[in-house]
């Protein structure tokens, strides 16, 4: 291999101004013909690890100029980015993928604190739950399937409520990753104008807004946190929370303060219903593999 690389010529200055993959002539920094980057990996490490250092200083450079208008401008980074405005910003999928990663990073290192494991209509349900819970899964009673397996799991579940949250917590980013997509679709349902595409845009840069300030209240909650600034910042990120969604619907797809309410009215309850759903399948499922 070592002998095959040095062999490689020195590429002159013809050759510099095609591409090395199809040998079409080369306008910019990528080839026009099949897309290939004009890159040449036979240099110094030392140049390899500057072009590294410097993608890093970029990708930092991009995040903060995402992660302004995604906080505090709903809908202003979807807008731009449909309107053609993408290379100053992280991509939607990478800017999903950071807030989802920053979230369930959180909930995997700070403590939990007493985890509970009730069923919802048995006599534990009503019942207080012990003093210090912080988490608080509910089982159903019945299930419509394998009904005999999963009560014996329910048993176990409750028996290590710890280890049964913990399972819940590892598979949850999948059910939000599908969730996304479904969200787009209830997009499509209320704005028929809009291409699917432009509401998955959407739908990824709300569900990162909410990650990120779902980061905020686990952090806003630490004990360490004197509760003179807990209360006051819980209800500035609970009311931004809630705030966030229509200002971002009227500031995307137009309409009138009516209109974008009784659809979001509409939007609030089939997702509602689809979080719910998938939320069944996630215990379910985990139930099944505990």
């Amino acid at each position: 291999m070592a002998e095959a690389l040095k062999s490689v010529p020195p590429a002159t200055s013809e050759e510099t101004c095609r591409c090395l993959n199809c040998g079409e002539p080369l306008l910019g920094a990528f080839c026009a013909h099949c897309g290939q980057e004009d890159l040449n990996l036979h240099r110094p490490l030392r140049g390899l690890l500057s072009d590294l250092v410097g993608e890093i200083f970029s990708l930092d450079t991009r995040l903060l100029r995402t992660l302004r208008p995604l906080a505090l401008r709903p809908g202003e980074l979807t807008r731009q980015y449909l309107a053609g405005h993408r290379v100053p910003h992280v991509p939607p999928l990478k800017t999903y993928l950071i807030a989802a990663l920053i979230f369930f990073g959180l909930v995997a290192i700070l403590p939990k604190g007493k985890v509970s494991v009730v069923t919802q209509s048995g006599p534990d349900a009503s019942a207080a739950a012990p003093p210090g819970t912080s988490v608080r899964i509910s089982l159903p009673e019945r299930f419509p399937l394998f009904d005999r397996q999963l009560q014996a799991a329910s048993l176990n579940a409750k028996a290590h409520p710890e280890e049964f949250a913990d399972a819940v917590f590892t598979n949850m980013p999948r059910v939000f990753f599908l969730l996304v997509p479904a969200f787009a679709f209830l997009l499509e349902i209320f704005y028929r104008r809009a291409f699917y595409l432009d509401h998955l845009v959407f739908a990824l840069h709300y569900h990162a807004f909410v990650f990120l300030d779902l980061s905020l209240l686990l952090l806003a909650g630490r004990h360490s946190v004197p509760r003179l600034i807990t209360w006051p910042l819980n209800l500035l990120l609970i009311g931004w929370l809630l705030a966030y969604l229509p200002i971002a619907l009227r500031r995307v797809y137009g309409g009138s303060r009516i209109r974008t309410f009784l659809k979001l009215v509409g939007l609030g309850i089939l997702y509602l219903a689809a979080f719910g759903g998938g939320m069944f399948v996630l215990v379910t499922t985990t139930l099944w593999l505990f």
